[in-house]
């Protein structure tokens, strides 16, 4: 599968487009939650250190 943060550029007929399953659909969803969720964790560990542990949340 493409990068879809990528710059390059693909062109498809309208016939190979193949639009995805309900089930692919939430597979990719669910991928995509998990990792923005982990880049959030990450991202809270890192402000937790550079504060040394206080925050505003």
């Amino acid at each position: 599968m493409p990068n879809k943060n990528s710059d390059e550029i693909s062109y498809l007929k309208e016939d190979q487009i193949k639009p995805l399953t309900p089930e692919e659909l939430f597979s990719e969803i669910t991928a995509e939650i998990d990792f923005y969720q982990q880049q959030i964790t990450i991202l809270q560990q890192q402000l937790a250190v550079l504060t040394g542990g206080f925050t505003n949340a």
